[in-house]
C-alpha cells in the first residue's frame, strides 16, 4: 500500500529556502525587517513546495499572513480577467489572496462576510452591487479598496479606469470615422453608468453633436444588448455608429443586429468598453475601450501591500484614487459609415 504524501511544513520551506522557521514566518507574513530579496527567495520556495500557512489552525496570529480578499461577479468575463492579473500581481508582492464569488445566489454582501470570516486583512471590490454606504461600512473596519470601479467615500482607495474618458475616446474615434449619428446604450443604471454617459455626451457637445445625443436604456449583459438593438430597429431609423457600456452588451448588441440583417459594421458600427474576453472572441471581433488589466491590478496590489503594513482601516481623506487612461482597440465592428438601403426588419416578439 502506497504511503501518503508526506505533509509539507514550514521547516520544509526554511530547509529549502536555507533560513529559518522564523524568517519563513516574518516573510509570509510582511512583518519584521528582512531583505526584498530573502522575501522573494522565502515565497518562491513555498511555492515549489505548494505550501501555506493553514488560517484556521492555532497558528493564525504567529503566522499573520499577508491576506487580501476580492469580491467580483462571476459572471462578468471582464472581473473574472482582472481577477487572473490580480492574482499575479498580488504575488510579487507577496500577497495571498482569497476570492468570494457574486453570482444571482451569493450575493456581494454574503461574499463581504464570507472574507471577513477567513480573517482577510485588507478588501477589495471589483462589482457593482455594494452600495457606496456598503463600501464605507466595510472600510471602518478594514482597509479596503475598490479596483476596477471608480469611487469617492472616505477611507476607500480607489484603482480604476477614467470612464468619462473612456466613453469621449470612443465617440473620438467613431467621429473621426465619419460618424455623426451616434447612439449609446447606457449601462442600466449600475455603478459608472452616469460617468459613461456623461462622457459620450460630452464628446458629443464637443464635435457640435449634441442636437443628435440620444441614449438608449442598456445594462451589462448580452440580454441587456439584444434589448437594446431591438429598440433601435423599433425607431424611425438607424445610427450609424454605437457606444455601449460594456462589452457583454455590445457583443449581444452586435449578434442581434446580424441576426435580423443589420450588417456590422457596414451599416452599424459598434464600440464596447472593457476590452474582457468578449471582445476578443473572433466571432465578434469588437472594438472596444480597452482597460489595462496588468496597470490597474500592478497597482492595486502596491497600493495595498502599503495599506496591509499599516494594518489600520484609512481614516476619511487619506484615501487614494488613482485613475488609468483608457485607450481604443480596433478591431472588426468599426468602419466609416456607408449609404445603405435598409430592407424592412421585422422584429420577432420578445418570449418568456
Amino acid at each position: 500500500m502506497a504511503r501518503p504524501p508526506k505533509k509539507v511544513t514550514i521547516r520544509d520551506v526554511a530547509r529549502l529556502a536555507g533560513t529559518s522557521t522564523s524568517t519563513v514566518s516574518i516573510a509570509i507574513s510582511g512583518q519584521g525587517r528582512i531583505s526584498e530579496t530573502t522575501r522573494r527567495h522565502v515565497i518562491d520556495a513555498a511555492d515549489r513546495l505548494g505550501w501555506r500557512p493553514d488560517r484556521r489552525a492555532s497558528g493564525l496570529r504567529q503566522f499573520n499572513p499577508r491576506v487580501v480578499g476580492i469580491v467580483y461577479d462571476a459572471e462578468q468575463p471582464f472581473q473574472a480577467r482582472l481577477l487572473d492579473c490580480a492574482y499575479v500581481a498580488m504575488r510579487k508582492q507577496g500577497i495571498e489572496v482569497i476570492v468570494a464569488a457574486a453570482t444571482p445566489h451569493h450575493d456581494e454582501q454574503a461574499c463581504v462576510a464570507e472574507l471577513r470570516r477567513n480573517g482577510c486583512q485588507a478588501l477589495v471590490t471589483t462589482g457593482a452591487d455594494l452600495t457606496d454606504s456598503e463600501i464605507a461600512q466595510v472600510a471602518r473596519r478594514m482597509p479596503t479598496m475598490s479596483l476596477g470601479r471608480e469611487v469617492h467615500i472616505g477611507g476607500v482607495d480607489t484603482v480604476a479606469c477614467d470612464s468619462h474618458r473612456g466613453s469621449e475616446m470612443a465617440v473620438e474615434f467613431l467621429v473621426g470615422l465619419g460618424h455623426g449619428d451616434i447612439v449609446h446604450v447606457d449601462g442600466g443604471g449600475v455603478p459608472m453608468t452616469d460617468m459613461r454617459t456623461s462622457g459620450y455626451a460630452a464628446a458629443m457637445a464637443r464635435h457640435g453633436l449634441a442636437g443628435r445625443v440620444r441614449v438608449i436604456h442598456g445594462g451589462v449583459t448580452l440580454d441587456a444588448g439584444i434589448g437594446a438593438a431591438r429598440a433601435l430597429l423599433a425607431g424611425e431609423s438607424l445610427p450609424t455608429g454605437v457606444t455601449c457600456f460594456n462589452d457583454l452588451c455590445a457583443a449581444g448588441l452586435v449578434r442581434e443586429l446580424r441576426l435580423l440583417g443589420v450588417r456590422v459594421p457596414e451599416q452599424v458600427s459598434v464600440v464596447g468598453f472593457d476590452d474582457a474576453p468578449t471582445a476578443a472572441d473572433p466571432t465578434t471581433a469588437l472594438t472596444t475601450v480597452g482597460q489595462d488589466m496588468d496597470a490597474l491590478a500592478d497597482r492595486a496590489a502596491k497600493q495595498l501591500s502599503l495599506r496591509i503594513a499599516d494594518g489600520v482601516p484609512m481614516r476619511p481623506g487619506a484615501e487614494k484614487v488613482d485613475i488609468i487612461e483608457p485607450s481604443i482597440v480596433i478591431r472588426t465592428t468599426t468602419a466609416a459609415p456607408r449609404s445603405f438601403a435598409l430592407s424592412p426588419v421585422r422584429v420577432p416578439p420578445t418570449t418568456g
